[in-house]
């Protein structure tokens, strides 16, 4: 099963976009691989960007998160928040039917509670030096433990009910 045997690509994208614009967040549309099939971006977070746009960070930090975040929630079938390794928020909603897990749900970038950029980490990885890193930093959002709480719960909400839908639309 794809995640557009659930919805068309079209609604996923338009998911994507109401998370961000919700929570201020890079908002993502995995299917079981781990693969964005939307075609569509959010970035309104530039440190994340700067980041995507770098091959060396975009695999050693991006891709990393997401393969452990992807494997957690494959194994426990729960959402599940972390950091990234560049001190940025990152949530992850599965979207299971009928015990197969079919893709993910989630949204990453700003700083849970007193997270940090970690910038040496982000020199070495991304050649961005910590001015820079400042500058891409600069007015992101910060989220407290309620708030990042709120945004899991609300995409696994809306998951929840595009599976209720998916599920009464077959029957």
């Amino acid at each position: 099963m794809q995640m557009t045997d659930i919805l068309p690509a079209e609604a996923w994208a338009r998911l994507e976009q109401d998370i961000t614009e919700r929570f201020g967040v890079n908002a993502h549309v995995y299917d079981a691989k781990g693969s964005p099939f939307t075609g569509k971006s959010t970035w309104p977070n530039p440190l994340c960007r700067a980041l995507r746009e770098n091959k060396s960070a975009a695999t050693g930090i991006c891709a990393v998160i997401n393969q452990v975040l992807g494997h957690e929630v494959r194994t426990s079938g729960r959402p599940a928040v972390s950091d990234c390794d560049a001190g940025q928020l990152v949530v992850c909603v599965p979207l299971f039917i009928g015990g197969e897990m079919v893709g993910m749900v989630g949204g990453c970038g700003g700083f849970a509670d007193d997270n940090e950029p970690e910038t040496y980490l982000l020199e070495k990885m991304a050649g961005l030096d910590e001015d820079r890193v400042a500058g891409l930093c600069r007015g992101l959002k910060r989220m407290t433990a309620a708030e990042v709480a709120a945004m899991r719960d609300y995409i696994a909400d809306r998951v929840a009910a595009i599976i209720a839908e998916y599920q009464a639309r077959r029957s």
